[in-house]
């Protein structure tokens, strides 16, 4: 009887193991923990955080950042840096929802090894990062910006190569002397150069001209504006019409491109047409002057197809005088002449080129305001002319 009990006892617990418990498939040791369906993060992924809005995160969670200097899309983070900065790659990219595959591509490092970029702009992590959704490295020295996929504006550090108008590269300071230096300046979100333009004034344009002729030279820069780096002030930035067109400023300059940069990280422009016409931006640029109210007014109307006829600041019914303008001064040219288009000019004559667009807005209209802040670096000697007629013409002499 004993014996019958006992076996009875073991055939029920066999078949209370066999109901009970999980088959376990041959190799695995964990039935518990085994995951038929295991969720596969993307490579990058798209977090949204309370300071810092949309970031660029890696599968795990960790944060990646922008580095400053490598605004030419190469990486800059070298020897003792890497250790601090690691670089991130991933070789099957996926993405999350909102990213788009065309911003990523690869750079090659010094060392052969390969790195992932976004819009251009290696992607590193931060060793300081002890945790998934921290965000410790944004601002560190100034030169670390985590990253985002809706940057209006970068910052770079760089050296300056200004281009003259002769062609001649020169390395520059951020005083605008040859030298070697790194200079902080600001960028669009692909690492393209922005500029200022000298006779500019507190959110006025007097560089394009109204049909924007001029545009290919100095492209005003217009987009959306969204997000910039932590390290600048969103105050600082705003928008302005110019001709129906938006152009975005900051601390009140109108912001440019450089139409000889051609590769990203390229800064010609401080060089053009001589160093310091065009300068770049940065955290120390001073707030742009407000515009001269007291501009000096001349009224120009013609006589026939003989003469330009000038009133005010002195002249009355003046038949094309010489004008004696002084560097640094604004001068308004309210003409009237239609059919006579007023044409500012560096060599008398008729047609349009050799138009002397520094400082001037509007030039060659025949019907509205031509404004003209005469540039410290102008000409001694400049002229005006009808762009048909070559005796509507005179002197413009310019002193400091």
């Amino acid at each position: 009887m004993k014996k019958f009990f006992l076996l009875t006892s073991a055939i029920l617990t066999l078949f209370a193991c066999s109901s009970d418990d999980p088959e376990v498939p041959a190799g695995n040791d964990d039935p518990v923990n085994d995951d038929p369906n295991p969720v596969v993060e993307n490579a990058v992924r798209l977090r949204n955080d309370a300071d810092f809005g949309s970031v660029l995160t890696n599968s795990e969670g960790f944060t990646l950042y922008f580095f400053a200097p490598d605004s030419k899309g190469d990486s800059n983070c070298i020897d003792g840096c890497i250790a601090t900065w690691p670089a991130f790659h991933e070789a099957q990219l996926t993405l999350d929802a909102g990213l788009a595959a065309s911003d990523f591509g690869e750079t090659t490092r010094d060392d052969g090894s390969l790195q992932t970029t976004y819009k251009g702009w290696p992607l590193y992590l931060f060793a300081n990062d002890a945790n998934a959704n921290d965000i410790n490295g944004d601002g560190a020295g100034g030169v670390w910006f985590v990253a985002k996929p809706d940057y209006t504006i970068m910052i770079t550090q760089a050296q300056l190569v200004g281009r003259d108008s002769n062609g001649v590269e020169t390395n520059l300071t951020d005083t605008y002397v040859p030298g070697d230096e790194q200079t902080f300046y600001l960028t669009d979100a692909a690492g393209n150069t922005l500029y200022r333009f000298d006779n500019d004034t507190n959110g006025i344009n007097n560089f394009t001209a109204q049909d924007f002729g001029n545009n290919g030279v100095w492209p005003i820069f217009q987009t959306v504006l969204e997000n910039v780096p932590s390290i600048l002030n969103p105050d600082d930035f705003a928008v302005i019409d110019v001709f129906d067109r938006e152009q975005i400023t900051y601390k009140g300059w109108p912001l440019y491109f450089f139409g000889q940069d051609q590769q990203r990280g390229d800064n010609f422009g401080v060089g053009f047409p001589q160093a310091g016409v065009w300068p770049i931006l940065n955290t120390e640029t001073e707030v742009a002057p407000t515009a001269d109210e007291d501009a000096i007014v001349f009224n120009v109307t013609n006589q026939g197809a003989s003469a330009y006829i000038f009133n005010g600041n002195g002249l009355t019914d003046a038949v094309n005088p010489d004008i004696t303008l002084t560097r640094g001064e604004t001068y308004e040219f309210n003409v009237d002449a239609p059919g006579h288009p007023f044409i500012i000019k560096s060599i008398q004559g008729t047609g349009t080129g050799n138009a002397f667009n520094d400082g001037v807005t509007d030039n060659g209209i025949a019907d509205g305001t031509i404004t003209f802040t005469v540039p410290n670096d102008a000409p001694d000697t400049l002229f005006y002319n009808c762009e048909f007629h070559g005796s509507m013409t005179g002197t413009l002499s310019i002193v400091d």
